[in-house]
């Protein structure tokens, strides 16, 4: 049962219901209000047809939506699977129970394209045996086994499926030999050392506990309607399922390890995206899951290989006025600079999206005093992310829109609906730029987003998977800012380096980002580390905290190109 929320332990709870809810904060630019001054054209073009990727098509269920599996959409990853130096994509999707009951019919299966290095991609899911044919959810990449290589699970509605990656160019699935196929309903997935031991564990979320034999039909109750119109069910009025963490046990083994952890899924809450990441600075990662529904969870690392729960006492689990919000998404990355991983978390329609202010591991919501209440209210938002689209050293902020619903649009709402863009005023504010400015002029239902440098020349690209429509590729117009691209080697520590802290200090600016993989939605971009440094011609310090909790000093590095790091 949930506490009151007046005696949570929460910091400035007060103060942050009163200041947060009834009043919008006007943006500045220059002594006035309204957006920030850009140069003339759009930030992004959108060039999937161009670049070989609108072939694909999310397949989720039928037209009409009427079970809750068939609205939640697919994941993306970014990774280089064959080490040419060039981001590869992976697009999950899904499938149908129409697929599903007739095992007569071709299956639907997530699709791998190579980076061909000119711009454009080629669909080689054949031949490198890499098959989910399953009804794709989420994606996180990480070397598992540490051999250099990386390694891709995938969660689905169905048993989970777990990708080695051979190092010459093709997949085995290893799924049974791990131990990892869960099962029923998985959503988000991400990978990270809880236990700092060089191997890295998984966290997997789950969502509903689904039979659709006993799934109400829409409109049967007040959980099968939206403003009044018969729609898919739940998740409320329906059972979930506790999420699962397996601990590597070397060669290629997991063991589920969530009670002798102290990972108690009590609540059952519906889980969508996971994140891992150290928010208290204290060396050792945690991890925050975006519920739908329910308070979301941070469960703190106590470094002795257990977890505590902490998302109330901490303020980030529900709103600034003490609600569980339909949590789906989750962006992380210090927006102001202050050496604290911040959290932006997307939510349902009619609702605005989280913003976490990080103070010394504490949260604060201070959504509405940044800009991001009234302008994220109608949107159901989903894959994010927190990205210096511009190269300035202050990172903006990327949100995927589109609803659930086909029949949003009898509602008063849209089920096709625009991305957005938010540029990030240095001020602890942010300003929506128009569709125009940002380039996202195509409204589809977007879900899953994952960002990184596809071409390498210091722009990072975003892909979105759209249900049913082909993706998004959005192409950055060129910043003339300067920036830097990081990339860790972990030798005591995992080879990805997971949970690796840097800290780069370049013309009097510092920024802290974190090697992460899984986040954004049930999704996982590049885990080579990009800054931005504004007018910086060197970078006068560059400070690795690896897992392991070593830590080394580099100084005076040159700018606009990757630098490579080995453990030492």
């Amino acid at each position: 049962m949930l506490e009151d929320p007046i005696l949570r332990p929460r910091r400035q709870f007060l103060r942050s219901c009163m200041g947060g809810l009834c009043v919008v904060i006007p943006l500045f630019q220059g002594g006035r209000q309204g957006a920030p001054l850009l140069a003339p054209g759009p930030a992004f073009a959108e060039i999937a047809r161009q670049a070989g990727l609108d072939a694909f098509r999310d397949t989720c269920g039928s037209v009409a939506k009427d079970y809750l599996v068939e609205t939640v959409g697919s994941g993306v990853a970014l990774f280089d699977y064959n080490h040419d130096g060039l981001l590869d994509v992976l697009m999950v999707n899904g499938s149908t129970f129409r697929l599903l009951d007739n095992p007569r019919l071709p299956r639907t299966a997530s699709r791998l394209f190579r980076n061909n290095g000119n711009g454009t991609f080629t669909d080689v899911t054949e031949q490198s045996g890499f098959l989910n044919d399953g009804w794709g959810m989420g994606v996180a990449v990480a070397d598992f086994d540490n051999d250099g290589h990386p390694d891709v699970f995938i969660t689905n509605f169905g048993p989970n499926r777990l990708f080695h990656n051979n190092g010459n160019g093709t997949f085995t699935d290893v799924t049974h030999d791990a131990g990892v196929e869960g099962g029923n309903w998985s959503t988000g997935c991400a990978w990270g050392d809880y236990d700092r031991d060089g191997r890295l564990d998984l966290y997997v979320a789950r969502y509903v506990d689904f039979d659709r034999a006993n799934i109400p039909r829409p409109g049967a109750n007040s959980y099968c309607l939206y403003r009044g119109v018969p729609v898919a069910c739940g998740p409320l009025g329906l059972p979930g399922l506790p999420d699962l963490l397996y601990h590597n046990e070397g060669g290629g083994k997991f063991r589920e390890v969530s009670r002798e952890t102290g990972v108690v899924d009590s609540d059952r809450a519906y889980g969508f995206s996971v994140v891992w990441c150290d928010f208290d600075n204290d060396g050792w990662p945690d991890i925050y899951v975006a519920n739908d529904s329910m308070p979301n969870y941070l469960w703190h690392n106590k470094g002795n290989g257990t977890f505590e729960e902490i998302g109330m006492q901490a303020g980030c689990a529900v709103s600034g006025d003490g609600r569980a919000q339909s949590s789906m998404g989750i962006a992380v990355g210090d927006y102001d600079n202050d050496g604290w991983m911040d959290l932006l978390v997307t939510n349902f329609s009619e609702d605005y999206k989280t913003l976490y202010h990080n103070v010394r591991g504490q949260f604060d919501d201070v959504s509405y005093q940044a800009g991001l209440g009234t302008s994220t209210f109608k949107q159901l938002a989903w894959g994010t992310g927190f990205l210096d689209y511009d190269n300035d050293g202050w990172k903006d902020l990327f949100i995927a829109n589109g609803h659930i619903y086909p029949q949003a649009d009898q509602a008063g709402n849209h089920y096709l609906q625009n991305n957005q863009l938010f540029h990030n005023l240095r001020n602890g504010r942010f300003a929506l730029l128009s569709d125009s400015q940002s380039g996202f002029t195509n409204a589809l239902s977007s879900r899953g987003a994952a960002w990184g440098d596809l071409d390498n020349d210091g722009a990072v690209e975003i892909v979105v998977n759209n249900i049913g429509q082909p993706p998004f590729l959005y192409a950055p117009r060129k910043p003339g800012a300067s920036w830097t691209r990081v990339k860790l080697a972990g030798t005591k520590s995992n080879r990805d380096a997971l949970g690796a802290r840097l800290k780069v200090t370049a013309n009097g600016m510092v920024q802290t980002d974190e090697v992460r993989s899984g986040e954004s939605y049930i999704s996982s971009c590049d885990q080579r580390l990009h800054f931005g440094l504004g007018e910086a011609r060197v970078i006068d310090r560059l400070e690795i905290r690896w897992p392991s909790g070593t830590t080394e000093i580099h100084e005076k590095l040159p700018v606009n190109r990757e630098l490579t790091f080995r453990e030492q």
